[in-house]
C-alpha cells in the first residue's frame, strides 16, 4: 500500500516537473505550446489559436485538430455581423424598390416656379450697381500716380 502511494506521488511529481519544463521551454518565443494530457499532448498554435491532439500511433507521433464546439466571442461577433449584413441588404432592396416606384420630379419642389417681382429685380440691380461703383472707384484709385516720396530731412549740421 505504501509503495503504491510512493509510486503515485513519484509519477505526479514527474508529470508536474515535465509540464513545468515543457512550459518554460515553449514560452521562450516558439510558435507552439505543448501541454501533456492523458494519451499524448495538446499542441496550441500561438499564431492561429488552433489546438491539436498529438498522440503516438505505432512508432510515430501524429497530431489531429481538436474541434471546439463551445460558443466563443468570435462566433458571437460573426453572428452579429451576419445579421447586420442581412439588415443592410434588406434596406438596400427597400430603397431600390422606392426609387423604382417614384416618378421623376417635373419641376422645383413645392409646385410652380415663380418669377421675381419688379421690386425684387430693382433691388437686385441696385445692389449690383453699388458693387460696380465701388469696384470702379477702387480701380480709379489704383490708376492715380503715386505721390513722390517724402524727402529725407536735412542733416543737422548742414544749416
Amino acid at each position: 500500500m505504501l509503495s503504491r502511494m510512493i509510486y503515485g506521488a513519484t509519477l505526479m511529481v514527474l508529470a508536474l516537473a515535465s509540464a513545468a519544463v515543457a512550459d518554460t521551454t515553449d514560452n521562450a518565443g516558439g510558435r507552439f505550446t505543448m501541454s501533456p494530457v492523458d494519451g499524448g499532448f495538446l499542441r496550441l498554435d500561438r499564431q492561429t489559436g488552433a489546438v491539436a491532439m498529438c498522440a503516438r500511433s505505432g512508432t510515430t507521433w501524429a497530431c489531429a485538430p481538436v474541434e471546439d464546439h463551445t460558443p466563443t466571442a468570435a462566433a458571437a461577433e460573426v453572428s452579429k455581423l451576419e445579421q447586420e449584413n442581412k439588415d443592410l441588404k434588406d434596406r438596400v432592396k427597400a430603397l431600390e424598390e422606392t426609387l423604382e416606384t417614384k416618378t421623376p420630379l417635373d419641376g422645383p419642389p413645392g409646385g410652380k416656379m415663380q418669377l421675381p417681382t419688379d421690386q425684387e429685380v430693382d433691388q437686385a440691380l441696385d445692389y449690383l450697381e453699388r458693387v460696380y461703383k465701388k469696384v470702379r472707384d477702387r480701380m480709379k484709385d489704383l490708376d492715380k500716380p503715386l505721390p513722390p516720396p517724402d524727402a529725407p530731412p536735412p542733416p543737422k549740421g548742414s544749416l
